[in-house]
């Protein structure tokens, strides 16, 4: 064994354990809400990153790299290479940036808002959200849910700031352009990307804002130019009301963790052993959103879930169990450093491959309480609210990339007016207040510099798709039915198993024999 291979041999196994321990505590803190928890979790976290601060072992992952020739080694230290150099500034800054987002975090997963003297849990916001048509309430409820904001921004911009002297301390322009780079993104490709999205999909996206906004001001009896942000039976407009005749709540009133279970098992993708260990239903103090957390790269994946038997946590446990069957499927063979998804936007695009089925009309009718509908038209009411859904996405996945590339730009700017100017110019909302509303959405607290990605995944999801219904199934790219198993062999064998192996972009013309493209995404959703 030479020395490059008995330098990553130990790493891998340093990381691996220390990596573990930080994840077993994460997913303890947030699912408990407890302040003993979060500090033990701040504290293992800590002890993660001080292993990447080790200046001796940085310049010998610099040195390797100019010498190294076995693929799989490269790999290695390319991605040791970025996660050493995110963690070589000074050790207290580090410290203290992890000990302040940990405390913000809990601020956010333990906050319960409060109507009247009530505290109402995330599930009776959206609830209450989507099915009342009193504009007053609406607005009570809305402005509730957003004191969030107002409890953690001065926190949240002093916690953007120590991420930017970290980021400047070691070259870089501000900490989301380091981000970007460290996450083998280029933030002028983004950008591109994002631009032909919103130039091709303008018209479309206009057309069907109007017809959002008849049908809702028709539902609240208000003129459409008094509709306000809390109209759209979402705190953030971030996946469209529901305009359509067709109710999915109804349809998933059964158990939804049983459909998933045998949704993914109809593709030979076994979930069994992730909900046994995962955390699925509401408690205090527990964080109210899903998440997917691989807890030591050797199959030990869980989610954090608050199911009801609606369409919402149908949709979001297909999306969570995406994460999980990928974390799953990395070749076991691989060092742990590579036994994980590619990158965080090509975990998200199986996520929301498999969940658009949630409004696919075969899926409802082998898994939902389908009866009596006419199928044509249900099924194309299903394939508009699916639309709206992912170019209302795509509007708002427009506003969290740009407000959070000028916040790290300039955190002292007037960030209340800046997000209402892009809420304005991507969602067709013209709006105003002067409060933190911004500051009550938790990745910017949580995972910073990461939404992009959700739309990144959005585009190859639809090219996944397009692939799959064209080559595999040889079906129409729209309403393809997902219940065979060579849809399971073809994403573990293309998507999963490689690991880390490649870059993002490699592994994608691999599988698909072509780079990332749009595209799809807007052939599918504007046609």
């Amino acid at each position: 064994m030479n020395e490059i291979s008995e330098f990553l041999e130990e790493e891998n196994r340093i990381i691996k354990e220390l990596y573990q321990n930080a994840s077993k505590a994460y997913f303890d803190a947030i699912v408990s809400g407890k302040k003993e928890d979060y500090e033990d979790y701040t504290k293992k976290d800590i002890k993660f990153k001080e292993h990447f601060n080790n200046k001796e072992n940085f310049e010998k992952i610099k040195n390797f790299l100019k010498t190294a020739e076995d693929l799989i080694e490269k790999r290695q230290l390319t991605i040791l290479y970025n996660d050493y150099l995110s963690c070589q500034g000074d050790k207290k800054l580090i410290e203290e940036i992890s000990v302040r987002a940990s405390e913000i975090e809990q601020k956010f997963n333990t906050f319960r808002a409060k109507i009247g003297e009530e505290e109402v849990t995330d599930n009776k916001i959206k609830e209450i959200l989507k099915k009342d048509t009193n504009s007053e309430k609406l607005k009570e409820v809305w402005e509730a849910n957003k004191k969030q904001g107002e409890i953690v921004e001065k926190d949240l911009i002093e916690l953007i700031k120590l991420r930017n002297t970290l980021a400047k301390s070691l070259g870089f322009e501000n900490y989301y352009a380091m981000a970007l780079e460290l996450a083998e993104q280029k933030e002028e490709e983004i950008e591109k990307i994002f631009d032909e999205l919103k130039e091709k999909t303008e018209k479309a996206f206009r057309g069907l804002k109007d017809e959002m906004d008849d049908f809702l001001s028709k539902r609240c009896g208000i003129k459409k130019e008094d509709l306000r942000p809390w109209h759209y039976q979402d705190l953030f407009f971030h996946e469209g009301p529901e305009i359509y005749d067709v109710n999915l709540d109804e349809i998933y009133k059964k158990d939804i963790l049983q459909i998933a279970k045998d949704f993914y098992g109809r593709l030979g993708l076994d979930t069994e052993d992730v909900l046994k260990t995962s955390d699925l239903y509401e408690k205090p103090g527990k964080y109210q959103h899903a998440c997917c957390i691989n807890l030591d790269r050797s199959g030990d994946v869980r989610i954090v879930e608050n199911i009801k038997n609606n369409e919402y946590w149908m949709s979001t446990t297909l999306h969570e169990l995406g994460h999980a069957v990928y974390d799953k499927g990395c070749d076991p063979a691989l060092p742990s450093l590579l036994r994980e998804n590619a990158h965080t936007f090509v975990t998200e695009a199986i996520a929301l491959l498999f969940e658009r089925n949630s409004s696919n009309l075969s899926f409802i009718k082998k898994y939902g309480n389908f009866t009596g509908q006419n199928n044509e038209e249900f099924g194309e009411y299903c394939r508009k609210q699916l639309r709206l859904k992912e170019l209302a996405f795509m509007k708002w996945s427009q506003v969290m990339f740009h407000f959070e590339r000028e916040l790290y730009k300039n955190p002292d700017q007037d960030l209340n007016k800046l997000w209402w100017e892009f809420v304005k110019k991507y969602q067709l909302i013209d709006f105003s207040r002067d409060k933190p509303d911004w500051a009550s959405k938790i990745h910017l607290t949580s995972s910073p510099a990461y939404y992009h990605n959700y739309l990144l995944g959005k585009i190859l999801a639809s090219q996944l798709n397009n692939h799959i219904a064209k080559i595999i199934l040889k079906q129409g790219v729209k309403n393809a039915h997902y219940s065979d198993k060579k849809v399971g062999d073809f994403l573990k064998e293309k998507i999963f198993f490689p690991g880390r192996r490649y870059r993002w972009d490699e592994l994608i013309e691999r599988a698909l024999g072509e780079p990332l493209n749009p595209r799809y995404f807007i052939e599918e959703f504007t046609n």
